[in-house]
């Protein structure tokens, strides 16, 4: 594929539930619907949200994909590679932007896909979305709670108060 042509899906999102949830970015890519996953950990989809929707903006691309509605993602059939390090780069001529992905294994090649701002933009929202959806944050200590509470450090583990 081009670094000139977007690529027809690219979703950043999760598999499992709050507290046990695996990271992934699913790009879909040519005629015949080839779909590759990346696996990611959370940080690195809420500051691919963050660094993403800041370069929206300031190339003006505010809200250029609030009128597509991306299915979410989809559970992942093979992982091409854990990703150490992601670069979002706009393409002036072409009008679009790339997103890299950088492999933690020595062996796998890095991998790049063209979006357009629409696309980066639907991405940005689902992204965040996926990241907020997790576990409650206790409101004590700003850590995470699961459904039964937890053992907060300010409280010596008195769980009074502390279920979501």
């Amino acid at each position: 594929m081009s670094r000139e042509e977007p690529v027809a899906r690219f979703v950043p999102g999760f598999v499992g539930v709050p507290g046990d949830r695996t990271f992934y970015f699913e790009v879909e890519t040519g005629p015949h619907g080839q779909t590759s996953w990346y696996l990611a950990e959370k940080t690195q989809v809420a500051a691919f949200a963050a660094q993403a929707a800041l370069l929206l903006a300031e190339l003006g691309f505010t809200d250029a994909g609030a009128h597509l509605d991306l299915a979410p993602l989809r559970p992942p059939e093979s992982v091409a590679f854990r990703v150490a390090d992601l670069t979002i780069e706009y393409l002036e001529g072409p009008g679009l932007i790339e997103i890299g992905f950088g492999p933690v294994e020595d062996d796998a090649a890095p991998a790049a896909h063209s979006v357009t701002p629409a696309q980066l933009d639907a991405a940005v929202r689902i992204g965040a979305a996926a990241v907020e959806a997790g576990r409650p944050l206790c409101p004590k200590c700003g850590l995470a709670m699961d459904p039964d509470g937890h053992v907060c450090p300010t409280t010596n583990g008195d769980l009074r108060g502390h279920r979501p």
